[in-house]
This record gives C-alpha cells, sequence and structure tokens, in this order.
C-alpha cells in the first residue's frame, strides 16, 4: 500500500501542513497532488506539471472556469448614455480620463423596452476580447428569457 501524506497539526491552523514523501515517478491519475524530484507537481488531461514552473493555467483554460466576470476591475469610471432619457449605453473604463474601455453594455429597443442587450469585455490594454449577444423574449410584457450567443 502506497504512503499517504503525513500531516502534522500544529498549535494553531496557520501552523499546520501536509508533507508529501517523494514518488520516484509521475503520477498516472488526473487530480493528483505529488512530490517527484524535490518538486511538487499536480496531474490534469493534458499531463503532469511542476506547480513552480510556468505562469498557471493558460488564457483558453481561464476562459472555461464557471465564473460570472473577467477581468472585474474594482476600481473604474462609469459613462452612462441615454436617449430619450432611457439608457442606451453604459461603458465602464479604467479612469476618468476613459482612454482605456474595460467593458460596456449596449441595448437596443423595440417599441421602448429592451430586445437586444450586447456586452463587450476587454483586456488590460482596452482590446475587445470578447461579445456576448443576447436577445430578450417576452411573455405578457415581461421579460422571460434572454438567449445568449457569443458573437
Amino acid at each position: 500500500m502506497p504512503q499517504t501524506p503525513q500531516r502534522f497539526p500544529g498549535i494553531g491552523f496557520e501552523e499546520d501542513q501536509i508533507q508529501f514523501y517523494d514518488r520516484g515517478s509521475h503520477s498516472d491519475k488526473l487530480g493528483a497532488l505529488y512530490r517527484f524530484g524535490g518538486d511538487l507537481f499536480g496531474r490534469d488531461a493534458a499531463g503532469f506539471f511542476n506547480l513552480r514552473s510556468g505562469s498557471g493555467i493558460t488564457e483558453a483554460q481561464h476562459e472555461l472556469l464557471d465564473t460570472i466576470v473577467h477581468a472585474l476591475n474594482e476600481t473604474c469610471f462609469e459613462e452612462i448614455t441615454r436617449t430619450g432619457g432611457k439608457i442606451t449605453d453604459v461603458v465602464w473604463y479604467t479612469t476618468d480620463a476613459k482612454t482605456t474601455k474595460v467593458r460596456e453594455i449596449n441595448l437596443t429597443r423595440s417599441g421602448g423596452k429592451v430586445s437586444v442587450i450586447v456586452c463587450k469585455q476587454y483586456n488590460a490594454a482596452g482590446a475587445l476580447l470578447q461579445t456576448l449577444t443576447g436577445t430578450t423574449t417576452r411573455t405578457s410584457g415581461r421579460v422571460s428569457s434572454i438567449d445568449w450567443v457569443e458573437t
């Protein structure tokens, strides 16, 4: 039977640690976390990787993460545009100089009601990364669903 990691409980939770024994070879088990040659490795569907080398996951892997918003800028300047008293565009910039966009939302109305929502996400340099277009469906005058498509 293979050895299991040793747990060393400390006086406080911040002193707890797990010590991995060196395997002597790479693991063939998906989801494995192990030590080999003095380095800590992980294994996923693409193979094994050293946790100390590289820069983490790729941009493509990051985009597959199930999150609400990517690259959320917590300190930003927001500009709201209205036409006929109704909001048509909301744009977030990195600063009030409005030189670099973070994200924007464009609203299209039909009969005075929002029918299409276009959400654009920009990278740190302000280049467009992704556009999502949502088309609303209404039941009895109320939005009952929004069909989102990456465009």
